[in-house]
């Protein structure tokens, strides 16, 4: 059974504390406005995160924190390619890094990553229920209650501290005298690299720390008067760990995509690579070979054969879904009447990306199979069959 909505009416801590009571495995998959969030769980366990916004990839903490430069994450992901080892494994292999230091940087994108979701207020979400992902993570096997009580301290911390500094790209000065000896060692560290020309995010970033600390260190500076805050310089900063990754981090992202289960997404992203770097072989060549993938993944499922496709919302409630235009268009084939094979023609576009979407808007209960009687009758199952 599909399990699908909006955090309009099912706010993000309550998807989790479901999932969580329900012991659930899968991918959660949350699209917002700007952003799309995956949460991989084994029986109600958080076990690892994703997420396109690049400042929550694992190289901008690595960069950002200086562990590595730009030019040797480039290298690395073109590694991992390869040797197909996760990206903190290599640099504990290599010696860079202790097992305790990519822990902690995991520990923290995992945890920035799900502590934003509780600001969030809409967004669409699908559970890829008892999706097995395919291939292995370093599952964390976190409580979502280490998340819960925490997260919902910062969501509350963070619209109070957004009365006053509206995100981390103002500067913080100091104005008055502070007295160093009520201050914690971080706390301390943090003051040090208040200058006056230094954001909020480089600051977190040069004393490698959440930039929530760094945000609530400040507000409190803030009130107390011995901070004082100047705007964003015109120049926008760049983003750790996003500059020299170019495709070969959008090849990861894709990866990301089809391990988690969510084949649609995965096909957009190689879309992406093909559309911004068509004159790189390499980038066409592993597109490619993500794409057979993809086809093979998709051939086990149903979606080759005689089968009728129905809603399984009604016109009204599929009304306020966050519907793509192209997704728009298949549900308007779609009638309870014909078969897969007679829809498919009907529809602009590859065959393999129609059917991506058709897989997707089941993953998302938004479409379901009526089998035909000849095919009840010869397979009599199938992860789609209608119960």
């Amino acid at each position: 059974m599909a399990i699908s909505g909006n955090l309009r009416s099912m706010p993000f801590a309550d998807l989790m504390q479901w999932i969580a009571m329900s012991q659930k495995g899968g991918t959660l998959v949350i699209k917002g406005r700007r952003f799309t969030k995956k949460i991989l769980f084994r029986q109600g366990l958080v076990e690892a995160v994703t997420s396109n916004n690049p400042r929550e990839h694992l190289g901008y903490f690595l960069v950002g924190w200086g562990y590595i430069s730009e030019e040797e994450l480039t290298k690395l992901l073109s590694l991992q390619q390869t040797q197909k080892v996760a990206l903190g494994e290599m640099l504990i292999q290599s010696g860079r890094m202790t097992r305790d230091e990519v822990d902690r940087i995991i520990k923290i994108k995992t945890e920035a990553t799900v502590y934003d979701l509780m600001l969030w207020e809409e967004g669409e979400f699908f559970l890829l229920d008892d999706d097995v992902p395919r291939r292995e993570f370093q599952g964390l096997a976190l409580p979502v209650d280490h998340f819960l009580f925490e997260g919902a301290r910062q969501a509350d911390e963070i619209r109070r501290i957004r009365e006053l500094i509206p995100d981390p790209s103002y500067i913080p000065r100091v104005a008055q005298a502070v007295d160093e000896t009520s201050l914690s060692p971080q706390q301390l560290s943090m003051l040090w690299e208040v200058n006056g020309e230094q954001d909020l995010e480089s600051i977190a970033l040069h004393c490698r720390v959440p930039v929530f600390e760094v945000l609530s260190f400040a507000y409190h500076g803030l009130r107390a008067g011995v901070f004082e805050l100047l705007p964003p310089v015109e120049q926008q900063a760049r983003i750790p760990g996003a500059a020299g990754a170019s495709w070969r981090e959008l090849i990861r992202e894709a990866e990301n995509s089809f391990t988690l289960g969510d084949l649609y997404e995965a096909y957009r992203q190689l879309g992406t690579i093909r559309e911004r770097f068509s004159s790189i072989p390499e980038a066409v060549e592993q597109a490619n070979a993500l794409e057979q993938r993809l086809e093979a993944d998709l051939a086990r499922t149903p979606l080759n054969a005689e089968v009728i496709l129905e809603l399984a919302l009604s016109i009204h409630e599929i009304g306020y879904l966050n519907c793509a235009p192209e997704e728009g268009f298949v549900l308007s084939r779609i009638n309870g009447m014909y078969t897969l094979p007679q829809i498919l023609p009907q529809l602009p576009g590859p065959k393999l990306k129609n059917q991506l979407i058709i897989h997707n808007l089941m993953q998302r209960g938004i479409v379901k199979i009526q089998e035909s009687r000849a095919v009840l009758r010869k397979e009599g199952s199938g992860p789609y069959r209608r119960a």
